[in-house]
This record gives structure tokens, sequence and C-alpha cells, in this order.
């Protein structure tokens, strides 16, 4: 398959200003999960109309790009971006293509195995918009919950830890002005680990400030 450059596939003419915020979400062939994850972007209790959605096709195929005009058709005042990421593989990389080809100033990352809480978005925005009353952050994460069966694998009681983790991208928010200060991820971790905890201490090293919301 040939894909084109990234596209613009909303069906509303995109509005002037920019974004509040944009979502990034970096998959590889789990159209089915991808589109457990969006059916919880369109039940977010912020104002769609300020938001921006890019998904970074680390291996793009016809059942992911569906997924995403889908979501599009669905909420056609979100601006949507299908990008397909062709030059490298690995889920630091596909972020970096997602963000960079993003055009808000508050980048919200999420996994594309994950189910968003309705009011994640608007809690985000309170948080790095200083709604709060304390002074804005350069980033900030939330909590993760991970069910597990009554008897769970060893894959999956790994997998809890992360309900434990200081910064994770299943629930994380950084200003792109400190994603472009620190050059993004590092695209030399190829596997989805250690990348986020990466990007945490290089934002620190910084001098950035990340709060725990």
């Amino acid at each position: 398959m040939n894909w084109p450059m990234p596209f613009d596939v909303s069906h509303v003419t995109p509005p002037r200003t920019a974004p509040a915020m944009s979502v990034i979400i970096a998959t590889w062939r789990r159209p089915q999960m991808l589109q457990r994850c969006l059916d919880g972007l369109l039940a977010q209790t912020f104002d769609a109309h300020r938001l921006e959605l890019v998904v970074a096709d680390d291996g793009p195929d016809d059942a992911t790009h569906a997924v995403v005009e889908r979501f599009a058709a669905a909420a056609p005042v979100w601006r949507v971006r299908y990008v397909p990421v062709h030059d490298t593989q690995g889920p630091a990389a596909a972020r970096n293509r997602g963000w960079q080809a993003a055009t808000g100033d508050i980048i919200a990352f999420t996994d594309d195995d994950t189910i968003p809480a309705p009011t994640w978005l608007a809690e985000g925005w309170r948080v790095m918009s200083g709604c709060d009353g304390s002074a804005p952050p350069d980033a900030a994460t939330g909590a993760v919950r991970i069910p597990l069966p009554a008897l769970p694998t060893d894959y999956e009681r790994d997998a809890s830890g992360l309900m434990h983790a200081e910064f994770v991208t299943a629930n994380c928010f950084v200003r792109r002005a400190m994603l472009e200060r620190i050059s993004g991820f590092d695209e030399r971790f190829r596997l989805a680990w250690r990348e986020d905890s990466d990007l945490q201490f290089r934002m620190l090293d910084a001098g950035g400030r990340i709060v725990h919301a």
C-alpha cells in the first residue's frame, strides 16, 4: 500500500484558531482497540470544537485508516488527522510524528488500548491552563486504572504496575513548547517500554514542572 502524505479528514472547514488541545494516539495494527479508545473520545465533556485528534499509524493499513475515517464522520466538529508513519517503527517515533503534525499548544497523549474517562480532557485542560488557581505546568500526568481478573496472568500482573507509575503516555499532557525544547521522545526506544520515563526525566532536566493530577 502506498499512502499519501498526512491529510485532514475533517468534514468541516477547520476553524481559524488553533485547538485548545491536540490528542495524539500512536497505534500499530490494532483497529478494534483503537475504535474502543476513539469511542471514549466521543464521550468527552470538553468542547469538541476546541479539540484536534491526530492518529499516528505506525503500521499503515486499511483497517486503521477506516477507523479514523469513521471517527471523523461521527465527530464532525473535531479536527482529525491520520498520519501514516513509514520511516520508522516504534511508539516513541510515532508519537513524535503525531505531535509534530498537531497544531495545539497542549498535547494530550493516550494509547490505543485505553478507554479515556469522559472528563479526561476537561481535567487535563483544568490543570494545564491553571484554572485550579496554580501556575500552569509544563506537563501533567494522571491516574491509570487497569482492572484485573480474579486470576491474572503474569503479563496482566506485570502490566498492572503502570497504575503506580509516575508518568505514563496512557494519560499525560505536555506543552508543545516543552516537546520542542527537548526534541520530543527519544526514538531509540523502539518498544513501548520506558520511553515515557525517559521523556519525564529529560523534561525535569530541562527545568520543566510536572504535576500529578
